[in-house]
């Protein structure tokens, strides 16, 4: 299976974590670990209003805790329905994680596109490669569709309204 099909069929299965969230009623963020073809594992946010229980770190929370066994050069790739914020971008940086591909670029709070030039010497040297918008207007549709759903007083009062207008489609 070449790259691109594998990038599409795995950010299908974060949508389909982020769908399960949604449907609990919460931000609809989804996240899959892989090892090429082969998902180490899979989640979602957890707990609406609460900033730590993000896809993400409950994705690093279920593969990386006890027996810690991968390496950089095991090729992992993280893929998201959402850029990832500045605490699961960094802590990817600290894991074997080598490949990031998201669905959907955050304006408000994504840090995927931070300059690590200026970091400590750790993060210098640990690149990782990114790839954004795959599978993209399945995402949005999702976030679009909690948006719309959401009792959350945050969302409802027009919060983070960068990322509400590339959802709804508006100038930033």
């Amino acid at each position: 299976m070449d790259r691109l099909a594998n990038d599409e069929l795995m950010m299908a299965e974060a949508l389909a974590e982020a769908a399960g969230a949604l449907e609990a009623g919460v931000f609809p963020v989804g996240a899959v670990l892989a090892q090429g073809t082969q998902v180490l594992g899979r989640a979602r946010k957890t707990m609406a209003s609460n900033h730590l229980n993000h896809a993400e770190m409950n994705l690093f929370h279920q593969v990386f805790i006890g027996d810690y066994r991968f390496a950089r050069a095991d090729g992992l790739t993280l893929y998201t329905t959402l850029e990832p914020c500045v605490m699961c971008f960094g802590t990817l940086l600290h894991l074997p994680i080598t490949r990031l591909v998201f669905a959907m670029e955050d304006a408000y709070g994504g840090c995927a596109s931070v300059i690590l030039t200026g970091a400590p010497p750790r993060h210098q040297h640990r690149p990782v490669e990114i790839a954004a918008g795959v599978r993209r207007s399945e995402a949005r549709a999702l976030f679009a569709a909690f948006l719309d759903t959401t009792s959350e007083s945050f969302w409802r009062e027009g919060g983070a309204s960068p990322f509400q207008a590339t959802v709804r489609g508006e100038p930033g």
